[in-house]
């Protein structure tokens, strides 16, 4: 983890399947990193994480095996750990805490 993370202290975990499914996301998509960030509202909310070009005013950017990772503002001040795994049935697992 870097000093950059300690000072925001958000708990990113990626395991090396994800990683290794954003890298080749990023490839398909031809984009510089990966953003997770709330769509919807209400009961309607969802976690997404999307390809992109460059982050949003607000976000904070981490590097996890590579792969850039902008966190919206409104998520990372929300949550306390982030855990992002990839399963060959269902996808990426995005779970908060």
């Amino acid at each position: 983890m870097s000093d950059f993370d300690l000072k925001f202290n958000l708990d990113l975990r990626i395991d090396d399947k994800a990683i290794a499914h954003l890298q080749q996301r990023l490839i398909d998509e031809n984009a510089n990193a990966m953003r997770i960030f709330v769509s919807g509202g209400g009961c309607c909310s969802r976690i997404e994480i999307t390809p992109v070009e460059n982050a949003l005013a607000g976000d904070v950017t981490y590097e996890r095996g590579g792969v850039a990772i902008h966190v919206d503002k409104a998520l990372f001040e929300g949550t306390s750990s982030i855990s992002i795994e990839f399963d060959e049935k269902k996808g990426l697992l995005i779970n908060l805490n």
